[in-house]
């Protein structure tokens, strides 16, 4: 990395404000050349942006401050087309406020820091639709690769399998094979803090003051102080009575590395507890679509849902899920629990069988990494396959507390894993639809013998190929000649 010393000068505004004349805005999207501005603001700017950059040297920001973010705040690195002239590379920047921090040593490269108050989305966004640059990223962080101190993280064979026994585990195989796991440690190199992606967990509710779930609740401000919405009692204290959704929520973002209980897949999350299960387990249309429609509206950008339902298709739930589709919401619904074939005639298991692009329907596997006993399964309707046996979390009751822990299997515990790794992929990738994370958390899986023809992929879960995937572009056309 070195720095660099770039000139301005005023000719190169000056003809700007001739094709333009004197009057107009600076607002964005608009990228320089295209908008009338103000000569004097911008050419001040650019000056503004002169000095920035001929002042040596300039120090690289420092990734303190920013633990467990995957990038460094407030900073982008971008490409600028070989064409590009140094007046409009610099106006580029110069029109949004923006500050080089340094050239970097690949052509066309340069460290931005981007405008106080300004996103990371919309800053890689106004970059994207910029006429002078070539391609636009955050400033990934790279950490060494280490596990969580959590007192119990050795029970957690879906983080880290070596074989071992999970020592409240029910089901057999109670011991794996080793490294039949999610392939999450790598990750945890690169993002642990999933919190700015809300995941909205549709369930009996979340003991939200768990020790180890009070941190990466939702802050749902003075409108939901409890962190969500109760939909079975109609009430705005979501606490779970029973402990399912509790155990969803641990695995989904129990705080990491804290030295106490476990982790989740993100060890910071943020969750929006939503109730729509009564006491007997049961969740109606209504609730559902409240439940739902409750967090497309309070920003959650993951929905997980672990129930099912048989008999006709509905077509209310159906549009809910579209709905959710429409707002760049991902759905993770889990494939059931009979020992099943959800595309057999009469055996569909809703929400797992909708359609629609924004769902990913999960499998449970075993510590084998094998299809579980009990988990349905679906050629065309089941995605992909996460761990869900003997699965140790958070746990939530009466006279319970605050400390309590347990272990489950199901399909249930399954796609709480696809939903951590959805938020993960869409905290990590800030740019990403809801397309882009289906796509990520699908094709970045690895081949499972036990899923082939059994899931729409054949994979189970992998989580650090799922954050090294790279969605192949779309729209490119090529001429043979």
């Amino acid at each position: 990395m070195h720095t660099g010393t770039y000139s301005v000068t005023v000719s190169a505004f000056a003809a700007l404000d001739a094709q333009g004349g004197s009057t107009g805005s600076l607002s964005e999207p608009s990228p320089p050349f295209a908008v009338i501005v103000p000569f004097a603001a911008l050419a001040g700017a650019a000056l503004t942006l002169y000095a920035q950059a001929a002042a040596a040297p300039f120090a690289p920001s420092s990734p303190a401050g920013a633990a467990g973010s995957p990038y460094v705040p407030g900073e982008v690195l971008v490409k600028f087309k070989p064409a590009a002239s140094m007046q409009g590379r610099m106006a580029s920047m110069a029109f949004r406020g923006h500050s080089v921090v340094a050239n970097l040593d690949l052509p066309g490269w340069a460290q931005v820091r981007v405008g106080a108050g300004q996103t990371m989305e919309t800053a890689l966004t106004a970059y994207r639709n910029d006429p002078n640059v070539e391609s636009v990223q955050p400033n990934y962080i790279y950490r060494a690769t280490a596990a969580p101190n959590d007192t119990q993280y050795g029970q957690l064979w879906a983080f880290r399998n070596s074989g071992q026994t999970v020592t409240t585990g029910t089901y057999a195989p109670n011991a794996g094979s080793a490294g039949a796991d999610t392939n999450i440690e790598p990750a945890w190199g690169r993002i642990t803090d999933c919190s700015s992606v809300v995941v909205a967990l549709l369930d009996s509710g979340v003991n939200y003051s768990h020790e180890d779930l009070a941190a990466n609740m939702w802050n749902g401000g003075s409108s939901f102080p409890n962190h969500g919405h109760d939909f079975a009692d109609n009430d705005n204290d979501p606490m779970d009575p029973s402990g399912h959704g509790t155990h969803l929520a641990g695995i989904i973002g129990a705080v990491g590395n804290n030295g106490t209980g476990t982790t989740g897949v993100c060890q910071k999350a943020s969750i929006m507890a939503v109730r729509v299960l009564d006491t007997a387990g049961n969740v109606t249309t209504a609730t559902a679509l409240q439940g739902i429609s409750f967090a497309v509206t309070n920003g959650a950008r993951v929905i997980n849902m672990s129930f099912v339902g048989g008999g006709s298709f509905d077509p209310l739930f159906s549009d809910a899920i579209t709905n959710a589709q429409n707002s760049d919401v991902v759905v993770v619904a889990v494939a059931g629990n009979e020992t099943g074939d959800n595309d057999a005639a009469g055996a569909a298991r809703y929400p797992c069988n909708f359609t629609q692009p924004n769902l990913v329907c999960v499998a449970a596997l075993d510590q084998n990494y094998a299809l579980a006993n009990f988990s349905n399964w679906g050629a065309s309707s089941v995605d992909i396959g996460a761990p869900g046996t003997n699965i140790l979390s958070a746990w939530a009751g009466a006279g319970l507390g605050n400390a309590s822990y347990n272990t489950f299997s199901g399909t249930s515990m399954a796609s709480p894993q696809v939903a951590g790794l959805a938020a993960m992929l869409r905290a990590f990738n800030p740019q990403y639809t809801f397309l882009d994370t289906v796509n990520a958390i699908k094709n970045g899986g690895r081949s499972v013998p036990a899923l082939a023809g059994r899931t729409t992929t054949g994979k189970g879960v992998d989580v650090m190929s799922s954050l090294a995937y790279i969605n192949p572009p779309t729209g490119l056309t090529a001429t043979v000649r």
